[in-house]
């Protein structure tokens, strides 16, 4: 038994003198560790969107910032080493990662970490091509972390090397491509730095997108340089070459929003800041209208394309868009308001057609916005009634693709005004709405009532199809004698309250149902109906 204990004794001040051996060898080898031991270990991984005019975005395409996508790989060394390890995300929602191929701590030494990604995958001279980024853009993100040790897990804040260019387009012209000219179709990436190429005279294409706010744009990563000449080709097929008027220095990790204007060659501008008296439009040219001032615009003859964007027209008096003859077709880009005073003194419409003339509405997509308002006795977008028993007829009218707001503002000799129509007892020509959204409203005294689409005596013929409608008939406090769609009501010959088309359908669209309220200003909602493709009509409660 004593033997027993004396051995057991001796045996475990073997250990510790072993131990301390240990310790003491890895102190004269200058705290080396063991070779393949102990790798890397790598907490988390993000990416910082430094500071621009935009959030930078992507590796991952979000509109709040730049993110990770799983399986996205990166390379890490330690500083003064030669060895690269290959890391991948497993998480991109935590920054999660695991190694494809370690790299291993040799000393207990603090070190400094250098990783970063870049994309498309560099050569073997490690360059990369920034060549034709349509089809998806490059990336350089670099991270380091200083004084790392090799016994806690490393946090990697990646930052871009790129900058970021992103060309907004206004003007005439439906865009296909951009590209940027003379600028670098390739750089170096050694350990996350970039060395830019140099500048080539060819055109690099933009990666065209979209983004909520801004619409469509085109983007490309390039390293720091200067550029100021891009390409524009049309949807028909013809380009242009723009000149910016001072040349862009990017930075890295910033976005650079260029904005170029293209328009269709003979394409007469219109600033409305600049106007003195109404505008007339009698021919079949393209007229590109912008800004905004208090004189209109007034259409007699052929069938000119007029292109609003960003344009604010408010009038006094008048009609704001007055279109006694012709067809126009005007073009709805970005926000546009189109509105007439609605002074009881004021019978005009927003935007008047006459009896004989046409006008067709259409935006790229219904990002695209106008917002109409009429005047006293006058439609949005219609007819209006200059006096008590005098109504003037409206013609066709049609609204494709595009978000339209059309309101009427005011009554007075009880020639009630309407969204889009006509007003009083005369004629209104076809209303076509096509893969639109509609805001429509009507009006009302406290016997009389007009719908939000249609005419107060009759019903036009209606056809909507794949559309949003917003329908709010006019009613005095809880009473409305109008359709929402269709005709308008008084207390003795119609009491209303329908949808219908005369003879034309609604099809593949939803109409929502409302009653506004002049007296409050405020509508209530009465339910929605569904129309499948065929016109079938399904009613939803409210």
């Amino acid at each position: 038994m004593r033997k027993n204990r004396l051995f057991t004794t001796i045996c475990l001040m073997a250990v510790a003198l072993l131990a301390a051996c240990t310790q003491d060898e890895l102190a004269e080898q200058g705290n080396t560790l063991p070779e393949g031991e102990y790798p890397l270990q790598i907490g988390s991984v993000s990416i910082t969107a430094e500071g621009s005019e935009e959030p930078w975005t992507r590796v991952g395409e979000k509109p709040d910032g730049s993110v990770w996508n799983d399986g996205d790989e990166f390379r890490v060394k330690f500083e003064g080493s030669d060895e690269v390890g290959t890391y991948r995300i497993t998480d991109a929602a935590t920054g999660a990662v695991e190694a494809v191929t370690p790299i291993y701590w040799k000393s207990t030494q603090p070190a400094n970490i250098i990783a970063w990604y870049a994309k498309p995958q560099l050569n073997a001279n490690n360059w990369m091509s920034l060549f034709d980024q349509d089809d998806g853009l490059a990336y350089v993100l670099r991270a380091t972390a200083d004084n790392a040790s090799y016994d806690t897990p490393v946090s990697l804040q990646f930052k871009h090397q790129l900058a970021k260019v992103r060309v907004v387009t206004k003007g005439t012209v439906d865009v296909r491509h951009i590209a940027v000219t003379n600028a670098p179709v390739g750089c170096s990436v050694q350990d996350g730095i970039v060395t830019s190429g140099v500048n080539e005279r060819v055109d690099n294409y933009l990666y065209e997108t979209e983004y909520e706010g801004i619409g469509t744009c085109w983007e490309i990563c390039l390293p720091p340089c200067s550029v100021q000449q891009f390409m524009v080709m049309s949807e028909a097929g013809g380009s242009s070459y723009f000149n910016i008027d001072n040349s862009v220095t990017l930075e890295a990790g910033k976005v650079h929003t260029i904005t170029i204007t293209a328009v269709i060659d003979d394409t007469q501008t219109i600033d409305l800041s600049t106007l003195t008296d109404t505008r007339v439009i009698n021919d079949n040219g393209t007229y590109y209208v912008t800004g905004v001032g208090s004189y209109g615009i007034k259409v007699t003859n052929g069938n000119p394309n007029i292109y609003l964007e960003d344009a604010q027209i408010s009038v006094s008096s008048g009609n704001a868009i007055d279109i006694q003859g012709g067809s126009p077709t005007i073009h709805v880009r970005g926000e546009n308001t189109i509105e007439t005073g609605n002074s009881l003194s004021n019978y005009a419409a927003g935007i008047y057609v006459a009896q004989g003339s046409s006008v067709t509405i259409e935006g790229r997509d219904t990002d695209d916005v106008l917002r109409v308002t009429g005047g006293a006795d006058g439609a949005a977008i219609g007819g209006y009634s200059p006096a008590l028993n005098s109504h003037n007829p409206c013609g066709d009218i049609t609204i494709h693709n595009v978000t339209l707001y059309a309101y009427a503002s005011n009554a007075y000799l009880n020639n009630l005004p309407i969204g889009i129509g006509s007003t009083g007892t005369t004629a209104c020509g076809k209303i076509e709405i096509t893969d639109a959204i509609v805001h429509a409203q009507g009006y009302s005294s406290l016997n009389e009532s007009t719908p939000a689409i249609g005419a107060y005596s009759g019903v036009p013929q209606i056809v909507i199809s794949g559309s949003t409608i917003h329908a709010h008939r006019g009613s005095y406090g809880t009473t409305s004698f109008a359709d929402y769609i269709g005709r308008g009501g008084n207390t003795i010959e119609y009491q209303g309250g329908q949808i219908q088309c005369g003879s034309g359908s609604i099809t593949g669209s939803t109409v929502y149902k409302y009653s506004y309220d002049v007296l409050t200003g405020s509508s209530s909602d009465e339910g929605t109906v569904v129309y499948d493709a065929s016109g079938n009509a399904t009613e939803q409660p409210q």
